[in-house]
């Protein structure tokens, strides 16, 4: 009798790992439809990939174009070549020094693409505004979509706990946003021209760790609010473009923040560093990763929790 009941639990258990893995895969197949918010995000994705290919093409990830002295003086190419046309009137000894001097500055300019790449895009544009975005078209939507389309009700009679079709759901929507998110990153590095390969290489994790948190926030508020992408597109622009870049500790509740900290300690050699290090008192990489990695867990244990009670409550 004993042995037959624990069969029976072992068939059980067996069932119910069928049933969630048969929902994870329902679940990938509902997200390849898409909507909206979907079609938003590869627009911006093909139209960044068009800036940054025009300033490649124009050599624009260099400082040689910036003004040597304020917005009336040469640039720093223009300054240059000027300065080299008076090198053969200089003695010897000057020749040497002005040469040395020169061929220094040349090569600050030629390796200053990173830095222009890094600070004037994957900064200013990708992690501040690119990265949300397209993490809620897909996050938004994997419980969101569900409630909009009456179908969470037959979610809800399927034979598997609250918790566990919360945990489906977001399993199932995590490789369509890490694809848009590591993919779409990939890809504006790829036509980056010289510096691309070296902020694909050093940053792809930053971008990966940041797409999870992101990914867990963002199905949070689908999964509770009736125009969940309405409240990821005003927090992703309230507490990661404004909160996100203002001195103070406020920009610690911003996942932006954790993110360049990796980021930062990942190009250190190559001369990446807040401007002002005092006022924007950057973790360690280990510890804005670990902060990034509980975050996503603490998301979805509080969002499981939260489907569990707020389902059950409605359900009655």
């Amino acid at each position: 009798m004993t042995e037959s009941a624990g069969a029976m639990d072992k068939r059980r258990e067996r069932s119910s790992l069928r049933a969630w893995l048969f929902l994870v895969w329902l679940s990938w197949q509902r997200q390849a439809r898409a909507r909206q918010m979907v079609w938003i995000a590869l627009a911006l994705l093909a139209f960044a990939t068009v800036v940054v290919a025009l300033n490649t093409a124009g050599g624009r990830w260099t400082m040689a174009y910036w003004k040597f002295f304020g917005r009336q003086g040469p640039t720093h190419q223009e300054w240059l070549a000027q300065s080299q046309t008076v090198t053969p009137l200089l003695p010897p000894a000057g020749k040497a020094l002005a040469s040395a001097y020169y061929a220094a500055h040349s090569a600050i300019l030629k390796e200053s693409d990173f830095l222009v790449f890094t600070r004037g895009f994957v900064f200013l544009l990708f992690f501040s505004f690119l990265l949300p975005l397209w993490s809620l078209s897909f996050a938004t939507e994997a419980m969101g979509g569900e409630r909009e389309s009456q179908s969470l009700i037959w979610l809800l009679t399927r034979p598997l706990s609250r918790p566990a079709i919360y945990l489906a759901k977001f399993v199932a929507m995590l490789p369509w946003c890490l694809a848009l998110n590591v993919g779409g990153f990939a890809l504006l590095c790829s036509v980056a021209g010289r510096p691309g390969p070296i902020a694909f290489r050093l940053f792809w994790p930053a971008v990966l760790w940041a797409s999870l948190t992101f990914g867990a926030l963002f199905y949070l508020f689908g999964a509770f609010f009736r125009r969940p992408a309405i409240v990821a597109i005003v927090y992703s622009f309230f507490l990661e473009v404004i909160m996100g870049n203002m001195p103070g500790d406020l920009k610690r509740f911003s996942v932006g923040f954790y993110a360049r900290c990796m980021m930062f300690e990942a190009a250190e050699q190559h001369g990446l560093q807040p401007e002002n290090p005092v006022i924007y008192d950057p973790v360690s990489g280990g510890t804005a990763l670990w902060v990034l990695l509980l975050s996503t867990v603490l998301l979805l244990a509080v969002g499981m929790f939260l489907f569990r009670r707020i389902e059950f409550e409605v359900s009655d």
